[in-house]
């Protein structure tokens, strides 16, 4: 399909922009097999590899291949996809080159937080953590997009019924992360919930199972192997990668999971089943706290919330550069976890939102109808809009 093509009865083709974070490119891969399941389109995968590059910032322009290496640049070209659907700032060149070279014809999609202003995409899609100032071009939602679909987890449930059937119900699931500078993942607080969880199954039943990241600092997956190995009631460090990785069996049969406030991704999907979810807390370490605890202040100022005057007036100040594209807030839990507790996700007492489908929501009328959509897939790029916050 060149920049000619005309077809009229083929879903679209589209490029997932793959990188260097797992967690990141199962975010991308959700959001283009959801799209290609409602649309009736195709995904191509397309990682791409970064050169030094890419730490150059993107709020001032930015298109451009000078970034990706040899082979990444020759993964790109004709015929162009309709879709092209990346993840923060690295992807950002990439794709609007992509569109560049279709003559305007492919559609961006970008996930988190792109570091430059929204109106240069087509859509953003977002978590409230970034902080990515709200407009046409902008869906904010509480929960991070996942692949554990209830298809997956239902083909999950029946691969891991019978190495888990040893384990009884009611099953507490403990999932650990790791740190993410400034959040610091402390000791005590895990063992801390992982003796909360053996208690609760001591007294009322069940077992209790974990499950670590890559990112899980090895000392602390063995604090918590040797606490569950000594524990009164059936429990284990459930461990595999690959098609063994236990982790979607864990979310498909637990009943309630305590996870490490760390990871969105890890929370996300676990609220996404509906099941009761506690967090295990973390904290901002120093001199890192310090600021991010600062820039909080000034969001919320900026938000609308009592604060003194200066406050209020820096607050402005900052959030006024931020909706012109030319600075960003951090990347703050805080914000995340706060929206979680104001929609009443945390214990099961609302039912999880349907993000995937709010985002494809969002896509039709992007697409033309021959490729899927219900638009005309000419349409100009929004601007920016000037005011608000979408955060709760």
């Amino acid at each position: 399909m060149g920049e000619t093509d005309s077809r009229t009865d083929m879903g679209p083709r589209i490029w997932a922009l793959l990188g260097p974070r797992t967690g990141d490119n199962n975010q991308v891969l959700a959001l283009a097999e959801a799209v290609a399941d409602a649309c009736g389109g195709t995904v191509e995968a397309i990682p791409l590899r970064h050169n030094l590059l890419r730490l150059l910032p993107t709020r001032f322009g930015g298109i451009g291949l000078a970034s990706l290496d040899r082979a990444s640049r020759a993964a790109l070209g004709p015929p162009w996809p309709d879709l092209v659907i990346g993840v923060g700032r690295r992807s950002v060149p990439a794709a609007r080159w992509i569109r560049a070279g279709s003559a305007g014809r492919t559609r961006i999609v970008q996930l988190g937080r792109p570091r430059c202003h929204p109106g240069r995409f087509d859509l953003v899609v977002t978590t409230p953590q970034y902080g990515v100032p709200p407009g046409p071009t902008v869906l904010e939602q509480p929960l991070s997009l996942t692949r554990q679909t209830p298809e997956r987890l239902a083909g999950a449930a029946m691969a891991w019924h019978a190495a888990l059937e040893r384990f009884p119900a009611p099953r507490h699931a403990l999932v650990l992360g790791g740190p993410s500078w400034p959040w610091r993942l402390y000791p005590e607080e895990v063992e801390s919930a992982c003796h909360a969880l053996l208690a609760r199954a001591k007294k009322d039943g069940g077992s209790v199972l974990a499950v670590a990241s890559r990112r899980t600092p090895t000392a602390l997956a063995g604090r918590v192997r040797r606490i569950l190995a000594g524990a009164p009631v059936p429990a284990a460090l459930l461990e595999g990668s690959g098609e063994r990785n236990p982790y979607p069996g864990l979310l498909a049969l637990a009943d309630e999971f305590a996870v490490t406030a760390d990871s969105v991704a890890m929370v996300s999907e676990a609220v996404a089943t509906g099941k009761p979810v506690t967090l295990i807390p973390v904290r901002a370490s120093r001199p890192g706290g310090v600021w991010l605890s600062a820039m909080r202040a000034l969001r919320l100022a900026d938000a609308g919330q009592a604060a003194p005057a200066w406050l209020r007036a820096a607050g402005r100040a900052w959030g006024g550069l931020v909706r012109r594209g030319w600075a960003g807030w951090p990347r703050d839990l805080w914000f995340f976890w706060r929206g979680l507790e104001h929609q009443r996700l945390k214990h099961g007492q609302s039912a999880p939102p349907p993000v995937a489908v709010a985002a494809v929501d969002r896509i039709r009328p992007l697409l033309p109808v021959g490729a899927g959509g219900t638009g005309p897939g000419s349409d100009p790029r929004a601007r920016g809009h000037p005011g608000g916050y979408a955060s709760p």
